[in-house]
């Protein structure tokens, strides 16, 4: 398949063995295929990556990979958190890109038509940093801390990341929020301009950060813009032994 060569971009999948929720997670069999083969092979199909690397801590993925005929770079295990793999695996390459994609290894229904929205939208803005949004739909959605809502400015630009359920509505009961205001979901996938990454990982973890417990806040505190790109498409991230019984139902549907 052809790459768009306008831009240099490239895709790093971080990912580590060790799973709290879900051990060895990126092996986990998903209908035939792991988790992190299928979310390789959807970022695959993108035409504007040059280049994919999956950034692994364990042989076992290491093995997976050759397999799959993914290419890797082993980073160490006591990394703090996938955008400093990510940031290893980069500098470990030497070489040069435009932009660096941060996509996480447990996202199955990921597209490479989405990848190449994400990139092209980047690319053609004035932001720091790029990541996707979509609108919540259901009140379920809204008040599950497990998934993230975004603030956006009148340039698709990101003012605030939360846990709770925001903007909050005064004087409109909770049930009908979704009927009076647009609430959007955060979509766990990062583009950064090289100066952006590098900046995040020599910033020490701020106060909302901290608070939130997410990494995205960091850059966010200094003044750092993030272009929210808006999807219709269905992703489901899996985190969970529930998320994991949901992608499969999907997947033995289709």
């Amino acid at each position: 398949m052809e790459k768009n060569n306008l831009t240099q971009a490239i895709g790093i999948i971080p990912v580590r063995y060790d799973s709290t929720r879900l051990p060895g997670k990126p092996l986990i069999d998903i209908c035939g295929k792991s988790l992190l083969q299928r979310t390789w092979e959807g970022v695959s199909q993108s035409n504007t990556l040059q280049k994919i690397i999956v950034a692994i801590d364990d042989e076992r993925i290491a093995e997976l990979c050759l397999n799959i005929g993914a290419e890797y770079i082993m980073t160490p295990s006591s990394l703090p958190s996938g955008t400093d793999r990510v940031a290893y695996a980069y500098n470990a390459m030497e070489e040069d890109f435009d932009i660096i994609l941060n996509i996480q290894g447990d996202e199955p229904f990921l597209t490479g038509d989405l990848i190449d929205k994400l990139v092209c939208s980047f690319a053609e803005s004035e932001s720091d940093v790029a990541t996707l949004v979509k609108k919540i739909q259901t009140f379920e959605e809204l008040e599950d801390p497990n998934i993230v809502k975004v603030v956006l400015d009148s340039d698709n630009n990101a003012m605030y990341f939360s846990r709770s359920p925001i903007p909050y509505i005064r004087d409109i009961e909770k049930k009908d929020w979704l009927t009076n205001l647009t609430f959007w979901k955060h979509i766990g996938v990062y583009a950064y301009r090289k100066n952006s990454l590098f900046k995040f990982i020599e910033l020490p973890v701020s106060n909302y950060e901290k608070a939130e417990r997410l990494e995205q806040m960091r850059l966010l505190e200094t003044g750092a813009k993030y272009l929210c790109v808006q999807t219709d498409a269905d992703l489901i991230g899996v985190d969970t032994p529930e998320d994991l019984e949901k992608v499969r139902s999907i997947l033995e549907i289709k």
